[in-house]
């Protein structure tokens, strides 16, 4: 039973094409597919189960629910916590790797891991420039050198994260690799080495090839986005949903709230179930687009919290069976979550991760 007309389509073949690429920049280097956030709105058990078919190494998310609950659909590979610190219990309940990017966190751990008479293997952040977490470099041979003397922890990787990568001037993205390269070295020196070294997010994947190391963080181009060589790869999600409602008004008709639309000429409207609850951004009012029998149709009027409204006066053969596209392909027209973002003034990730949950998202 069809329960609600918008759905995201997610190409399951895209995004292992995606994944492919990632292979071919890297000469195989083991992968940690990034699935936080819903697996950037895709769906991060459906999208887990697929990169797992496709032999990466680890999956990595931002906060211990997501782990648990990927953990829960019955997933087993390795999968790392990037940014939780408080809770380690629940990490190590659920079997998830957990990132220490402060000492207390490396003892506390190890406090529960001797516990439970476990060897845990943990990752290690450093900040060499993001100013986001992670040990800062002026104190990062101190405390890992501790770390590495608590009880029951195996260090298993050693991590840092991009700022700026995909901007074409790479001078900060070097002086960061350089900062990680340089401690890398002082440790080997000291003997603490990791199974690990991991530094490459998707942007770093295809313009950084001396950060790749022996493990890259591939995100947002697994999903078919990326800041360049956009032709390799793969959008994965498309949005699209049908009419629920056709109508012809007469000119000096207003269209939604504040009348911010009102008809010129004599108009067929189309009222389409997606609004801002599903994540349609309220600044496309006026401006977005979606696709129809291979137009483009323009949205008018207010973005509502559950529809939007679109003039189909110009398209032929328009019915309560013609499909609507909001990101995807109808015939030649295209839209991307891309033009999305550029009209919203935002990301192509906040688009997807946008995607509302009742959206109801369909494997291909």
């Amino acid at each position: 039973m069809e329960l609600h007309k918008t759905f995201a389509e997610i190409n399951l073949k895209a995004l292992s094409h995606n994944l492919n690429v990632v292979r071919k920049k890297t000469g195989n280097k083991e992968i940690l597919a990034v699935v936080k956030a819903n697996a950037y709105g895709h769906g991060s058990v459906e999208i887990s189960q697929r990169l797992i078919q496709n032999h990466v190494s680890m999956l990595g998310v931002a906060y211990t629910g997501e782990g648990i609950v990927i953990r829960e659909a019955g997933i087993k590979i390795p999968i790392v916590v990037f940014f939780d610190r408080d809770n380690s219990d629940a990490c190590l309940k659920h079997n998830l790797t957990p990132v220490i990017s402060d000492l207390n966190s490396g003892k506390k751990i190890s406090t529960l891991a001797y516990r439970q008479n476990r060897k845990i293997p943990v990752h290690i952040k450093v900040d060499t420039g993001m100013g986001r977490v992670g040990l800062t470099m002026d104190n990062a041979i101190k405390v890992i050198r501790e770390i590495s003397s608590l009880r029951n922890i195996r260090l298993e990787g050693l991590m840092s994260h991009f700022s700026d990568a995909d901007l074409l001037d790479k001078d900060f993205a070097n002086l960061q690799l350089k900062h990680f390269k340089k401690l890398v070295k002082s440790l080997t020196q000291d003997k603490i080495t990791f199974k690990y070294l991991h530094m490459s997010n998707s942007a770093a994947v295809l313009t950084m090839p001396d950060a790749h190391f022996n493990l890259v963080r591939p995100g947002i181009m697994l999903y078919g986005y990326a800041c360049c060589e956009r032709d390799k790869i793969k959008p994965v999600m498309s949005l699209k949903s049908r009419i629920i409602l056709l109508k012809k008004v007469p000119a000096g008709t207003p269209v939604s709230y504040a009348r911010t639309f009102i008809t010129k000429k004599k108009s067929t409207i189309a009222t389409i179930p997606i609004g801002y609850a599903d994540g349609y951004s309220r600044k496309l009012s006026n401006s977005g687009e979606v696709l129809i029998n291979g137009y483009r149709a323009p949205v008018i009027g207010r973005v509502c919290m559950d529809a939007i409204m679109v003039d189909v006066t110009h398209i032929r053969n328009v019915s309560y069976k013609s499909e609507v596209v909001l990101i995807g392909q109808s015939e030649k027209e295209l839209i991307t979550a891309e033009d999305v973002a550029e009209k919203t003034d935002t990301i192509p990730y906040e688009v997807l991760t946008s995607v509302g949950s009742r959206v109801q998202r369909i494997y291909k």
